[in-house]
Protein backbone atom coordinates (compact mmCIF):
# COMPACT_ATOMS: atom_id res chain seq x y z
CA UNK A 1 0.00 0.00 0.00
CA UNK A 2 1.61 3.47 -0.80
CA UNK A 3 1.79 5.87 1.63
CA UNK A 4 -1.00 8.42 2.90
CA UNK A 5 -1.68 10.55 0.23
CA UNK A 6 0.19 9.35 -2.37
CA UNK A 7 -1.06 7.50 -5.61
CA UNK A 8 0.52 4.05 -6.21
CA UNK A 9 2.67 5.26 -9.33
CA UNK A 10 4.03 7.88 -7.41
CA UNK A 11 5.35 6.34 -4.52
CA UNK A 12 7.87 4.26 -7.29
CA UNK A 13 10.00 7.23 -7.45
CA UNK A 14 12.50 7.39 -5.42
CA UNK A 15 13.28 12.11 -5.66
CA UNK A 16 16.88 13.62 -4.46
CA UNK A 17 17.53 17.37 -4.05
CA UNK A 18 20.48 19.05 -5.67
CA UNK A 19 24.54 17.48 -4.83
CA UNK A 20 26.76 20.53 -5.89
CA UNK A 21 27.95 20.29 -9.32
CA UNK A 22 26.19 17.03 -10.11
CA UNK A 23 22.34 17.79 -10.84
CA UNK A 24 19.84 19.90 -9.51
CA UNK A 25 17.56 17.12 -9.16
CA UNK A 26 17.24 13.21 -9.35
CA UNK A 27 14.62 10.88 -10.01
CA UNK A 28 14.94 7.10 -10.01
CA UNK A 29 12.41 4.76 -11.15
CA UNK A 30 12.55 0.98 -12.61
CA UNK A 31 11.73 -0.52 -15.18
CA UNK A 32 12.03 -4.39 -16.09
CA UNK A 33 14.69 -5.48 -18.96
CA UNK A 34 13.59 -8.02 -21.59
CA UNK A 35 14.31 -11.03 -18.97
CA UNK A 36 12.08 -9.75 -16.57
CA UNK A 37 14.91 -8.53 -14.28
CA UNK A 38 14.90 -4.36 -12.57
CA UNK A 39 16.80 -1.73 -14.05
CA UNK A 40 16.65 1.53 -12.37
CA UNK A 41 16.75 4.59 -15.00
CA UNK A 42 18.00 7.96 -13.52
CA UNK A 43 16.61 11.44 -14.84
CA UNK A 44 18.91 14.04 -13.83
CA UNK A 45 18.48 17.65 -13.68
CA UNK A 46 21.59 19.53 -14.95
CA UNK A 47 22.84 22.06 -12.79
CA UNK A 48 22.82 24.69 -15.79
CA UNK A 49 18.82 23.94 -15.49
CA UNK A 50 18.54 23.54 -18.97
CA UNK A 51 19.56 20.03 -19.98
CA UNK A 52 17.97 16.73 -18.92
CA UNK A 53 19.94 14.39 -18.58
CA UNK A 54 18.28 10.04 -18.76
CA UNK A 55 20.76 7.40 -17.63
CA UNK A 56 19.13 3.80 -19.16
CA UNK A 57 19.63 1.13 -16.71
CA UNK A 58 22.32 3.49 -14.82
CA UNK A 59 24.84 2.91 -17.69
CA UNK A 60 26.11 5.72 -18.82
CA UNK A 61 27.14 4.55 -22.28
CA UNK A 62 23.18 4.56 -23.05
CA UNK A 63 22.57 8.36 -21.51
CA UNK A 64 21.23 10.90 -23.39
CA UNK A 65 21.40 14.71 -22.68
CA UNK A 66 17.82 16.26 -23.70
CA UNK A 67 16.99 19.91 -24.09
CA UNK A 68 13.58 21.50 -23.19
CA UNK A 69 12.08 20.91 -26.48
CA UNK A 70 13.27 17.06 -26.37
CA UNK A 71 12.27 16.92 -22.60
CA UNK A 72 8.66 18.44 -23.52
CA UNK A 73 8.07 16.35 -25.90
CA UNK A 74 9.20 13.30 -24.07
CA UNK A 75 6.31 14.12 -21.13
CA UNK A 76 3.97 14.24 -24.25
CA UNK A 77 4.87 10.72 -25.25
CA UNK A 78 4.87 9.34 -21.58
CA UNK A 79 1.09 11.30 -21.03
CA UNK A 80 -0.50 9.43 -24.28
CA UNK A 81 -0.97 6.24 -25.63
CA UNK A 82 -0.02 5.97 -29.62
CA UNK A 83 2.91 8.29 -29.54
CA UNK A 84 6.87 7.38 -30.51
CA UNK A 85 9.83 10.20 -30.05
CA UNK A 86 13.33 9.37 -30.96
CA UNK A 87 16.40 11.88 -29.06
CA UNK A 88 19.93 11.20 -30.83
CA UNK A 89 22.96 12.42 -29.14
CA UNK A 90 26.31 11.69 -30.95
CA UNK A 91 26.90 8.19 -30.17
CA UNK A 92 23.45 7.45 -28.18
CA UNK A 93 19.91 7.09 -29.39
CA UNK A 94 16.81 6.83 -27.19
CA UNK A 95 13.61 5.77 -28.76
CA UNK A 96 10.19 6.07 -26.39
CA UNK A 97 6.88 4.21 -27.86
CA UNK A 98 3.99 4.54 -25.77
CA UNK A 99 1.21 1.67 -26.66
CA UNK A 100 -1.56 0.53 -24.25
CA UNK A 101 0.88 -2.65 -22.94
CA UNK A 102 3.00 0.55 -21.82
CA UNK A 103 6.07 2.76 -22.56
CA UNK A 104 8.80 1.11 -24.20
CA UNK A 105 12.54 2.85 -23.63
CA UNK A 106 15.09 1.64 -26.41
CA UNK A 107 18.65 2.86 -26.43
CA UNK A 108 20.95 2.54 -28.76
CA UNK A 109 24.76 2.88 -28.44
CA UNK A 110 28.14 1.67 -30.29
CA UNK A 111 25.76 -0.77 -32.34
CA UNK A 112 24.38 -2.32 -28.77
CA UNK A 113 20.62 -1.99 -27.75
CA UNK A 114 19.02 -1.75 -24.22
CA UNK A 115 15.19 -1.80 -23.81
CA UNK A 116 13.15 -1.16 -20.64
CA UNK A 117 9.79 -1.90 -20.09
CA UNK A 118 7.56 0.49 -17.89
CA UNK A 119 4.14 -1.29 -17.57
CA UNK A 120 0.99 -0.31 -15.61
CA UNK A 121 1.69 2.01 -12.46
CA UNK A 122 5.81 2.04 -13.54
CA UNK A 123 3.97 3.65 -16.71
CA UNK A 124 2.34 5.59 -14.70
CA UNK A 125 5.22 6.99 -12.91
CA UNK A 126 7.28 7.13 -15.98
CA UNK A 127 4.88 10.32 -16.87
CA UNK A 128 4.75 11.69 -13.53
CA UNK A 129 8.96 11.47 -13.80
CA UNK A 130 8.81 13.70 -17.39
CA UNK A 131 6.02 16.03 -16.09
CA UNK A 132 8.24 16.90 -13.11
CA UNK A 133 11.52 17.29 -14.96
CA UNK A 134 9.82 19.31 -17.95
CA UNK A 135 8.06 21.46 -15.07
CA UNK A 136 11.70 22.17 -13.13
CA UNK A 137 13.50 23.82 -16.26
CA UNK A 138 12.88 27.59 -16.23
CA UNK A 139 10.19 28.84 -18.23
CA UNK A 140 12.60 31.05 -20.55
CA UNK A 141 13.75 27.18 -21.35
CA UNK A 142 10.62 25.85 -22.10
CA UNK A 143 9.51 25.50 -25.71
CA UNK A 144 6.45 26.92 -26.72
CA UNK A 145 3.55 24.40 -26.76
Amino acid sequence: MPPRGRSPADSLIVRHGPIYDHFAHRWCLKAQLPNGAPATTIFDLAPDLRTALIHPAAIPTYSVALVARDTHHLADVCRRSGQSATFTNPGATLTASHTPDGITMTSTAHHQQLTLAYRHHTAAALAIVTAELRDMLPAHHKAAS
